[in-house]
């Protein structure tokens, strides 16, 4: 699984939209030319190939539009999962959950369940992300989760003693109580 981070692609983005600003003219890019811009994401060919692909997608099923609903974002061949619900969520207000692997680590250890990394095979953590969701304001719950994991359940050192969850968090109990123990110091 490759993750691409948000500061190259706040690098990357301008430049493409400004080079290709339809799927139209990016359904016509030369694919070494699109490589070349998109190189600082890695994966610049297999990106720039599954960018033409989209935009073509996008001109022959949408007409040439970005479909409203992850749903539809789905059916889109190269737009996974994790980008149809950010997507429909994000841009379009759609009452949908985030969950990467960010919200698979809060959500496995507030329930004490092992999901794996692959958001995918991760139905029971899309059970628990849906039960979790409000029904207003939904794009600033998934804000509010994706900053809670990476401001208080973060991978190496969870801050569980000033965690609001931590009566309620099955990892954050056994560290706590660990810790209190003396066997984590």
């Amino acid at each position: 699984m490759v993750q691409t981070k948000a500061e190259d692609v706040a690098i990357v983005w301008p430049q493409l939209v400004s080079k290709y600003p339809t799927p139209s003219a990016l359904s016509k890019a030369k694919n070494a030319s699109l490589a070349r811009l998109v190189r600082p994401l890695g994966l610049q060919n297999q990106r720039a190939r599954s960018l033409v692909a989209i935009a073509k997608y996008l001109c022959l099923n949408f007409r040439g539009r970005i479909p409203r609903s992850a749903t539809e974002l789905l059916s889109i061949p190269h737009v996974g999962l994790y980008t149809a619900t950010a997507m429909g969520c994000f841009a379009f207000d759609e009452r949908v959950p985030i969950v990467d692997a960010n919200i698979l680590r809060v959500l496995g250890r507030i329930h004490g369940i092992k999901f794996g990394p692959d958001l995918r095979r991760a139905r029971e953590a899309w059970v628990l992300a849906w039960a979790t969701l409000p029904k207003t304001n939904p794009g600033l719950h998934n804000y509010g989760l994706l900053d809670f994991a990476a401001q208080v359940c973060t991978v190496k050192r969870p801050k569980c003693e000033s965690c609001p969850l931590s009566k309620a968090c099955r990892f954050g109990r056994v560290l706590c109580r660990a810790r209190s123990n003396g066997a984590l110091r």
